[in-house]
C-alpha cells in the first residue's frame, strides 16, 4: 500500500520478508510479538526505500503521515494497534491524523469543481 504496486515494492517485500525470516529462526521467537515485528520490519523497508528514492514531491505528506494514513484508512488499523506498532501515544497520533485529514481536505480543495457528468 506504501509503495504501490511496483518492482521495487517486490524487493521491499522480499527484504521485508528475509528480515523476519531471521526473526522467526530465533531461539527466542515470540509468536505473541511477531505481527508487531512484522509491521515494524514492513516500515523500515518503506522508510528505507523512501530516504534512498527521496520519492515524496513536496506536495505530498511527509512520511510519517503517510505511514499513518496507510495504517488507519488502508489497513483499518485501530489507533492502539498503530500506538503499539509505532510506539507512539494515541493523542501524538490523533494529532497526526488531523494534520492528514486538513492536508488532504486543502488537497480536494485544489480539485476543478465542475459538472463531469456525460451528457
Amino acid at each position: 500500500m506504501l509503495l504501490q504496486q511496483s518492482a521495487e515494492a517486490e524487493k521491499v517485500t522480499i527484504r521485508t520478508f528475509k528480515e523476519l525470516h531471521k526473526i522467526f529462526r530465533q531461539k527466542s521467537f515470540d509468536s505473541q510479538l511477531f505481527s508487531i515485528e512484522a509491521y515494524r520490519s514492513c516500515i523500515r523497508q518503506c522508510a528505507d526505500y523512501y530516504a534512498r528514492r527521496s520519492l515524496l514531491s513536496a506536495k505530498a505528506l511527509p512520511w510519517e503521515e503517510q505511514l499513518i494514513k496507510t495504517m488507519w484508512y488502508g489497513l483499518k488499523l485501530s489507533l492502539p494497534q498503530i500506538s503499539i506498532i509505532l510506539q507512539k501515544s494515541v493523542p501524538v497520533l490523533k494529532a497526526q491524523l488531523r494534520r492528514v485529514r486538513e492536508q488532504l481536505t486543502a488537497q480536494e480543495d485544489l480539485l476543478p469543481s465542475g459538472n463531469l457528468s456525460v451528457v
